[in-house]
């Protein structure tokens, strides 16, 4: 009877276990702290054994692949893997610089140290290829030539380059793909290819009374080898402008200025620019038809010994000169054959001159008329300039972006909720409105305009002035070529000569970060998908020259980076990055999602430690910015060398909740509107009964240091703050100079980061509203700042200003400066021990662990 009885007390206890385990109110929660805390030895484990991968390069026939791992020592390992076969490694390698892959399954390599290694790599049928030495190598007559500068394929893979250092006299060595030597020069000190197949080069001589030496510039065609010219200037570099059929070649004379030669490729003559012009350097650009070009020439300015005192004006809009060697720009029209040399700029030299590929028509502008310092990138009041007539037409007052058609005719750029499509013969403006279309790029043809942009890439037809779809409509999804031609025009503005061959296949990529699903699309006649959209993250795309094979590398949240293959349109995974790391599959995230400041809809995302029991609540990390949900496919590396100081992996792994919520800005300022979105998504995760509310810490750097600094001084729901290169008297920063951008700090307050929108002077109590010294008081929490003593773009007094606030409050507070270091970290030894200080931090407030004596002064 006693049996039985005891037999129904334990089937009691089971059904009242398995009842509460699905009632909606849990059990008791246990503090994770209670749990017995992960040996340090398993965390460095973890990170010592990860590593990250790179896709370098495939081979033409698509057989091949190269992928670079780099493990947290930084030590780097080259692998050749087999396209078709998973896991199938050919070849390893380490400290390897450069490779070229050759015809018939061949291999180059170039390792750090000057050694070029030539392979043969042996094909398997399936599986893993077997091991053959140390380094598990399959190659057959491997030969290491030493003492190698650099390494070319030439003639798609057919044949290749060694060029050899000083000790080997300069020698450069032709062979084939097969190993047989075809050529070899020596001497050489320059060289460049045209088209993948002829090759120019310089070799340097001797005279005969050994004083002084002659350089000859030589064209080498199959086993011709043909004297262009000769000269006793030392020639730097060559350039090969194919489509005028000419070699540019630039010299420097005995004084230091540079000269250019010109020479025909038709009919192999040379043509001398005018030696009377002097520079410094320059940059040859082709324009129009025929041998015609344009020439930036820079003229190094003579260093002076600043007066005493400098003399800084009020109305100066190069203030940047003050700290930054200077040089005078010049552009020239040159027509080699005519001997034509014109001269571009304006008679007082402030005048800018860009190219259009059009021999006739220029874009003109001053960049210091409209500059003030209220903007990053001033805008700039463009003219086109007539060469012929000698005239100037003021098109338009434009922003940073502006794009260029193939051959000039046409310019876009962003106006008022519209694109403006100007025709540089006739002036006339076509407005262009479509919403959700950007980066463009003109046709070869200059009839259309192709967009990416939401849901779909667009075809603009510039005679019709109408839109069409050139793929499938799929919304939510943003569309954008990944292989278009775009040639910047001009330094730090978005100016680009932008084309695309609408003619030959296309390549677009499209992905829904809110969705996190990626993919990519070949376009030429049918349109056929090369990857499906899938979930995670998708990077890295190579493909060969026949678009039959294509890679890319494919991560999510909870999966490391791996090597993809698509054939067919089918894909398989050929290599798996970090394969000790099994258990991040299990790792959670969700998405958290509330109403920011202005009624802003903002996500957040909130992942889960790693070993997380529904019965225990835990300690949480705030990690704050911008905008941070596009991070949600990111595969987080363990390393404790982060520059940062932060990384989401190891919190995990020590049993921490990680937030990183979204912050939306609007008229109240940045830290009153990240006051408003970090409370809102506190209450809205906080929903979560698995997170202990009364142990949760906040971190940023930098626009989130900032940001740190002010909700420390408003809020009461942290109980650690960490903060990093931060400004704290904002209003006092908005006064100073930058050492970083070597300008004024209001552009970063009125246009830039801050948003204010207004001077100071125009509204001072929204400075003072917004800025965190002015509560250092409100602190109730304890906090870590650091900073890098070498930092330009925050100065670090900011860090110790608010040390100072919070010393003389008599506030818990810790500061960290480090000697050698800048806006991040940027010696290894400073990452680890700012990451092991930062968790030091949270563990010692969060977890009440005394593992990091160092926070206490006692």
């Amino acid at each position: 009877m006693k049996t039985v009885c005891r037999l129904l007390m334990i089937l009691m206890t089971l059904l009242l276990l398995y009842v509460l385990k699905w009632l909606p109110v849990p059990l008791p929660l246990f503090s994770a702290q209670d749990l017995k805390v992960k040996d340090i030895n398993l965390l460095q484990k973890l990170t010592s054994e990860s590593h990250e991968i790179q896709l370098l390069k495939m081979s033409a026939d698509g057989k091949w692949v190269a992928v670079k791992k780099v493990m947290d020592s930084g030590e780097d390992t080259l692998i050749i893997l087999r396209t078709d076969v998973p896991e199938s490694i050919a070849l390893k390698r380490t400290h390897i610089s450069d490779l070229q892959f050759l015809v018939n399954n061949r291999i180059l390599l170039l390792d750090k140290d000057g050694n070029a290694e030539y392979l043969s790599l042996r094909e398997q049928k399936k599986g893993k290829v077997h091991e053959k030495d140390s380094e598990s190598n399959i190659f057959v007559n491997g030969t290491v030539f030493t003492q190698i500068k650099k390494i070319e394929s030439l003639k798609n893979g057919r044949e290749f380059l060694l060029w050899s250092d000083t000790s080997q006299k300069n020698s450069l060595s032709w062979f084939s793909a097969e190993g047989n030597l075809l050529r070899v020069l020596e001497d050489v000190t320059a060289y460049v290819m045209e088209d993948n197949s002829d090759l120019y080069t310089v070799q340097e001589k001797a005279s005969e009374n050994k004083k002084d030496k002659w350089y000859s510039v030589f064209r080498l065609s199959g086993f011709v080898k043909q004297l262009l010219y000769q000269t006793n200037r030392p020639i730097e570099g060559l350039h090969v402008v194919s489509d005028t059929k000419s070699l540019i070649s630039f010299e420097k004379d005995p004084t230091g200025y540079m000269k250019i030669v010109c020479t025909d490729l038709n009919d192999f003559k040379s043509y001398p620019l005018d030696e009377s012009l002097l520079f410094h350097h320059a940059t040859v650009k082709s324009i129009g038809q025929g041998k015609q070009f344009f020439i930036s020439t820079i003229n190094n300015k003579t260093e002076t010994k600043n007066p005493s005192p400098e003399v800084w004006y009020g109305d100066d809009t190069n203030l940047e000169e003050k700290f930054l060697p200077q040089f005078q720009e010049k552009q020239y029209f040159w027509e080699p054959e005519s001997r034509k040399l014109e001269n571009l700029n304006d008679s007082n030299g402030s005048q800018k001159i860009i190219p259009l590929y059009n021999q006739r028509y220029f874009l003109a502008f001053n960049p210091g008329e409209l500059k003030d310092y209220t903007e990053k990138t001033p805008s700039l009041l463009i003219s086109v300039y007539d060469r012929i007539s000698s005239t100037s037409a003021k098109i338009d007052t434009v922003g940073t972006e502006l794009y260029t058609s193939a051959k000039g005719e046409y310019l876009l750029y962003p106006g008022n909720k519209c694109w403006k499509l100007y025709q540089i013969s006739d002036g006339k403006i076509t407005l262009i409105s479509k919403n959700g279309v950007g980066q463009p790029y003109f046709t070869r043809d200059g009839k259309g305009i192709v967009f990416g942009g939401n849901d779909a890439l667009w075809y603009y037809d510039i005679r019709k002035g109408s839109f069409k779809p050139l793929t499938r409509m799929t919304k939510g999804f943003q569309y954008r070529f990944i292989d278009g031609e775009r040639e910047s025009l001009l330094a730090n503005y978005g100016f680009y000569r932008s084309v695309i061959d609408d003619k030959s296949p296309l390549i677009v990529e499209y992905r829904n970060e809110i969705n996190n699903r990626f993919g990519y699309e070949r376009l030429h006649g049918n349109k056929r998908y090369i990857v499906p959209p899938s979930d995670g993250r998708i990077s890295s795309l190579l493909y060969n020259p026949y678009f039959s094979t294509f890679a890319y590398i494919q991560e999510n949240y909870n999966m490391p980076p791996r090597v993809v293959i698509t054939k067919d349109n089918k894909s398989k995974v050929i290599y798996q990055s970090n394969p000790q790391d099994t258990k991040i599959s299990k790792v959670r995230m969700d998405v958290i999602k509330y109403i920011g400041a202005e009624n802003t809809p903002l996500k957040g995302l909130l992942y889960y430690p790693r070993d997380y029991r529904p019965s225990l609540i835990y300690s949480m990390v705030v990690h704050i910015y911008e905008s941070q949900h596009h991070l949600s496919s990111q595969y987080w590396r363990p390393t404790y060398k982060n520059s940062l100081g932060f990384n989401v992996r190891l919190l995990q792994e020590k049993g921490y909740f990680v937030f990183l919520p979204d912050i939306a800005y609007g008229k109240e300022g940045p830290g009153i509107s990240a006051l408003q979105s970090v409370e809102a998504s506190m209450k809205a995760v906080l929903k979560n009964k698995a997170i202990d509310s009364s142990n949760v810490g906040l971190i940023g750097q930098s626009f989130g240091g900032y940001q740190t600094n002010f909700i420390a001084t408003h809020s009461n729901l942290f109980k650690a703050y960490v903060s990093g290169a931060a400004n704290a008297d904002i209003v006092h920063v908005y006064h100073t100079f930058n050492e970083s951008y070597h300008m004024p700090e209001f552009w970063r307050y009125e246009s830039g980061q801050y948003r204010m929108g207004k001077s100071f002077s125009q509204d001072k109590e929204l400075y003072f509203r917004n800025n965190p010294l002015y509560g250092a008081n409100r602190v109730t929490s304890p906090m870590l700042l650091w900073c890098g003593m070498q930092d330009k773009n925050v100065n670090w007094e900011e860090t110790r200003t608010f040390y100072n606030a919070l010393k003389r409050n008599k506030k818990q507070v810790v500061a960290l400066f480090y000697p050698d270091d800048g806006h991040g970290m940027w010696q290894e030894t400073s990452k680890i021990d700012l990451t092991y200080k930062i968790m030091d931090w949270f563990d010692f407030y969060l977890k009440d662990s005394k593992i990091g004596t160092w926070i206490s002064n006692k």
